[in-house]
């Protein structure tokens, strides 16, 4: 069956796109090349373009392509999706790692890369759907918070230590007054954002509901919780797949054997999410202490000669299979719920 896939090469101001026709994996006419600007004239003039240069080809048989850049991808992701369009949003290692060594690096070229793997590796699509409004200014919040957290937590640091290194003086009076008074509006910033965030969660049914589901479980706190919706779309993201999600966290490990001579221990992946697996393990920690199945269960490890952080990392991936069971079949966590070794 002829296809349509358009790879898209997203930057700040601009958008990169090629265009492969092919049949199978058999490329059926030249390419196409474009540019256009990153505003909303410019995604309707990209759908006019390839609407001239597919020949009458059903828009059902088009597939947008395009790396996972963030905020600068996000825009014309929901507008194709807006419009009934095909779009898959890929990991960019995922498309440079399949497509072997490239002599030449331009937009051009990478759009035309993109739009490779997508004829490729189609039948693997994975379409594109954005957050719902409510979860999207979830995510915003929860970001901003941590912002702001982390510049309390890097201003009362360099504050302590000059209240430890100067000698008494007008100015370190003056630093330490400043100081307090800077991170009391901090404080006030940080509260503000945590009642916006859970009126937020109560103003949406779905939301409401999931966050109740994973905070039932003992030792995941709201922000946990927050992030665990935020990146996984309520879980729906990955298909309720425990598995994948846990990969995503950057908590699943991996292992390398090869021939005689590469037999290495698993361990979890550089490129993991860091910001979501170091607030798990918050939340695994704080499991171990509260809630007695983890705690049985961690204990258990230990006593069969696994490492603390070895053992620590199989309560987060506990975690997660526990919760994401949870909110597939719609139900609390049970106290009385055992967990084998």
């Amino acid at each position: 069956m002829k296809k349509v896939f358009v790879g898209i090469d997203f930057s700040k101001e601009k958008f990169d796109v090629a265009v492969i026709f092919a049949d199978g994996l058999l490329e059926t006419a030249c390419r196409e090349f474009n540019t256009f600007k990153t505003t909303v004239s410019g995604y309707r003039q990209l759908v006019r373009w390839i609407k001239q240069v597919s020949a009458g080809l059903d828009p059902s048989q088009w597939l947008f392509c395009g790396e996972n850049t963030g905020d600068y991808s996000k825009p014309l992701c929901n507008f194709l999706y807006g419009k009934g369009f095909d779009m898959w949003l890929e990991n960019a290692k995922s498309i440079r790692d399949s497509s072997g060594i490239r002599r030449l690096k331009s937009d051009r070229a990478d759009a035309a890369m993109i739009a490779e793997y997508a004829m490729r590796n189609h039948d693997r699509t994975i379409l594109y759907e954005p957050l719902s409004p409510a979860l999207s200014q979830l995510r915003e919040l929860s970001l901003y918070r941590q912002m702001l957290v982390r510049q309390r937590s890097g201003f009362l640091v360099r504050r302590d230590e000059k209240m430890l290194t100067m000698e008494k003086s007008p100015v370190k009076t003056m630093i330490s007054q400043s100081g307090r008074r800077i991170l009391s509006e901090l404080d006030k910033e940080i509260d503000k954002i945590d009642k916006k965030i859970a009126s937020l969660i109560e103003s949406d049914g779905e939301l409401a509901e999931v966050f109740r589901i994973v905070t039932s479980v003992p030792g995941i706190g709201t922000q946990n919780a927050v992030f665990m919706m935020v990146y996984t779309n309520n879980f729906r993201k990955f298909g309720y797949d425990p598995r994948k999600i846990a990969c995503y966290y950057g908590i699943a490990p991996f292992g390398r054997d090869s021939g005689t001579s590469i037999h290495s221990q698993p361990h979890v992946h550089y490129m993991a999410n860091r910001q979501i697996k170091a607030m798990l393990t918050m939340a695994a920690m704080a499991a171990v202490r509260y809630n007695p199945a983890i705690a049985l269960y961690y204990n258990g490890l230990l006593k069969r000669g696994k490492k603390k952080q070895v053992a620590l990392n199989n309560v987060k991936n506990k975690l997660i299979h526990i919760v994401t069971a949870l909110v597939r079949k719609n139900t609390k966590y049970d106290i009385q719920y055992k967990i084998s070794v």
